[in-house]
């Protein structure tokens, strides 16, 4: 069975029938520059940053989310295979390149080892579940 979100086409198995695998969810706060959270988030767009991410072996999911409560905050998140994937796409060469270009937009900077917070999934439920 396939499924199709936003024009990707994944196995049924690729999203839901992990097996004993334990997924990875990795939440990165960016705190943008006065003014900045709109240029920020063209940024991440004319980038594409997250669909590089999806693009690359591991990452099952990526998205970004305004901060309702702060003006200036924004949240990714990720939905990785393992941890070891995590950590091949902080050490990818692409990602590497851009910090420079992302500190452009931020209050305070990142560094290219700089990490979002993950958190390992050891229960799940969805409606495939169900």
């Amino acid at each position: 069975m396939t499924i199709v979100i936003r024009g990707y086409t994944f196995a049924y198995t690729e999203i839901f029938d992990l097996g004993v695998q334990h997924m990875i969810r990795t939440f990165l706060t960016l705190e943008a520059k006065p003014g900045q959270r709109d240029a920020l988030v063209s940024w991440y767009k004319e980038s594409a940053a997250l669909e590089k991410a999806v693009e690359y072996a591991g990452c099952i999911a990526t998205e970004l989310y305004p901060d309702a409560d702060h003006d200036d905050r924004l949240m990714v998140t990720a939905l990785w295979n393992s941890g070891e994937d995590y950590d091949r796409w902080v050490q990818h060469p692409w990602r590497q390149s851009t910090t420079a270009e992302i500190n452009n937009y931020l209050k305070d900077e990142v560094s290219q080892s700089s990490r979002g917070s993950a958190l390992e999934s050891i229960h799940q439920a969805s409606r495939a579940h169900l």
